[in-house]
């Protein structure tokens, strides 16, 4: 994909504004919280950090995948939970403070693991000789600027003018979700073709990365003694992706819409598994 207005400027805006909105769901005081729940918040960061990562890369190499969609699948495996996830958390009767917690150490982590993690896919996958120009450095500078400062803006504006922050959170959350709505949309009219086509194949790795890794964090988390709101919580957050995210790496940085695909279709299998989990959840809390 060229670059151009809307994939150099508009799109960045539009999730740091979303970053913002993340910082201002929390404290500095969420950062303690580890200590509470150690066992869980390792249990989580290990699911979202290694096993998340490993298993892309096993169902990117086993399926038949393009090259460019492997790496999509690799990009969006880097690409840890942001806002949303802590919102689906909630909602599922998960424990939100645990969500929090391993979004503010997850999403500190990608600083290095998405750069690294995507320098690695391109030789992998693509070859040494891949056409993509992709310096390591200067995307850790531009995920660094793209979370670090809008997230801690955000703290700021809640330590300082909480009540604007409180009225503020609930429409940078919606403008997060129809931005990602839009882009989604926007990925899948520009390769539409290629998405026709690779959907036999792009769509099985998808849908068992979401439903393979959400089953493992919840599953083994609770053979871990670790409680049901805590294991949901792990579950949610090792497969809600921050696909904006991925989204707007592959367009914005590595200007590529072919790699974008992965995360697109991703995105309509983690609302899918998501949602159904927060119906189960609210239908078992009722019986």
């Amino acid at each position: 994909m060229e670059g151009g207005i809307v994939t150099d400027i508009i799109v960045p805006i539009c999730l740091a504004l979303m970053m913002v909105g993340l910082g201002m769901t929390l404290a500095p005081e969420d950062f303690k919280k580890v200590a509470i729940f150690p066992k869980a918040a390792i249990t989580g960061l290990v699911f979202q950090m290694i096993v998340l990562p490993l298993t892309g890369f096993g169902l990117a190499s086993l399926f038949p995948l393009k090259p460019e969609l492997a790496v999509g699948v690799m990009l969006l495996a880097a690409c840890p939970g942001g806002v949303a996830s802590n919102v689906i958390t909630h909602l599922a009767k998960g424990d939100t403070a645990l969500a929090v917690t391993l979004t503010i150490i997850s999403s500190s982590l990608s600083l290095i693991s998405i750069p690294l993690i995507v320098s690695l896919s391109l030789v992998h996958f693509m070859g040494a000789d891949s056409s993509i120009e992709f310096s390591v450095l200067e995307t850790v500078i531009k995920v660094f600027i793209l979370i670090v400062p809008t997230v801690a803006f955000g703290m700021v504006l809640k330590a300082k003018a909480p009540a604007f922050a409180g009225k503020s959170e609930k429409f940078v959350s919606l403008g997060g979700l129809i931005f990602l709505i839009v882009l989604v949309i926007g990925v899948a009219v520009n390769e539409r073709e290629l998405l026709v086509r690779e959907t036999a194949n792009v769509g099985p790795v998808c849908i068992s990365l979401c439903v393979v890794t959400m089953g493992l964090g919840y599953f083994v988390s609770r053979l871990l003694a670790i409680n049901k709101p805590q294991s949901v919580s792990i579950a949610i957050g090792t497969g809600y992706q921050n696909s904006a995210l991925a989204l707007v790496i592959a367009t914005s940085f590595l200007k590529n819409a072919q790699i974008a695909i992965s995360p697109a279709f991703y995105t309509i299998a983690m609302y899918v598994a998501a949602l159904s989990i927060v119906g189960y959840m609210n239908i078992r809390k009722g019986e």
